[in-house]
């Protein structure tokens, strides 16, 4: 089972080279998000839970709902009103992304550090607002991604819990532009359209070499049968792992420098933010 590790471990005691991080990010602030948190304690996982004020296309649980999640979990904004950042002004995207922020801010009585794309849709000039407000690093959507990216405002999940045909991730691979993940798709994943099977190929991938198998997550999509069934399944596994669990903050919180070959996943990861490092608990997943 999971044991409490100090973020010394995550910081800076070892080669951070050669760490293996598994991470969690739960989108959308929808009420079996709570489900979703029973879930993490019982297996002793770290996640990041994105909760915008509000969603036009779903319910949202409540700021005290928020405030009970936070006690275990980190809060990350996913902007005022869930709306898709790209098809915006910049006046308006700014006002999205501050909104939100200001909003979590008084929900719980500190800010945020963790941004999340909704839809995980930006355009080219979104991540420096992002960055402007504050925030210390960003999530998209682009898939099939194991490693730590170069640009902590562009972060990439591994795999969706969702299952999706090949040609949607291909056309997807290629709309984004991430030809990475669209080459780790089939040298990694083997192809897999199957959440459980591809995500376990992540797993693999990470425990043999390094880098951060990152699953996201929404608890609307999870309640399609047979879903709860396989991600508990999953954060089982997890337990099993030998990959140090941490929430998206935690990785924020760093920035990569890396010296060498650019393939190399990070030389050196250096503080960001002291605050963050009093709100951002981790813990390590280690076997039995």
């Amino acid at each position: 089972m999971a044991t409490q590790t100090s973020d010394s471990h995550l910081h800076g005691n070892g080669d951070l080279t050669k760490s293996r991080y598994v991470t969690i990010s739960v989108d959308d602030g929808y009420p079996g998000d709570l489900k979703v948190a029973d879930l993490l304690r019982k297996y002793g996982l770290q996640a990041t839970f994105y909760v915008p004020a509000e969603n036009p296309e779903r319910p949202v649980i409540t700021p005290a709902q928020i405030r009970e999640v936070s006690q275990g979990f980190e809060i990350g904004s996913h902007t005022y009103r869930h709306a898709p950042l790209m098809f915006m002004s910049e006046e308006k995207a700014w006002a999205e992304i501050q909104d939100g922020k200001k909003w979590l801010e008084d929900v719980l009585g500190e800010a945020p550090i963790a941004f999340c794309y909704p839809r995980g849709k930006f355009g080219r000039r979104t991540p420096a607002l992002v960055k402007k407000a504050g925030f210390l690093g960003a999530r998209t959507s682009l898939h099939h991604l194991c490693d730590l990216p170069a640009d902590p405002f562009l972060w990439g999940i591994t795999t969706q819990a969702h299952g999706h045909s090949k040609f949607i991730h291909v056309r997807h691979a290629l709309l984004e532009g991430n030809f990475k993940g669209l080459r780790n798709f089939f040298a990694i994943h083997k192809g897999a359209t199957d959440w459980q099977e591809h995500f376990a190929y992540g797993l693999d991938y990470v425990e043999k070499n390094v880098g951060i198998a990152h699953l996201c997550l929404h608890s609307w999509e999870t309640e399609e049968p047979g879903e709860w069934r396989k991600l508990e399944s999953v954060f089982d596994s997890l337990t099993r792992s030998g990959l140090t669990s941490v929430t998206n903050g935690s990785l924020f919180r760093l920035r990569s420098q890396p010296q060498g070959a650019a393939s190399s996943f990070a030389a050196e990861w250096v503080l960001q933010n002291e605050r963050a490092e009093e709100m951002v608990a981790h813990q390590r997943v280690t076997k039995p």
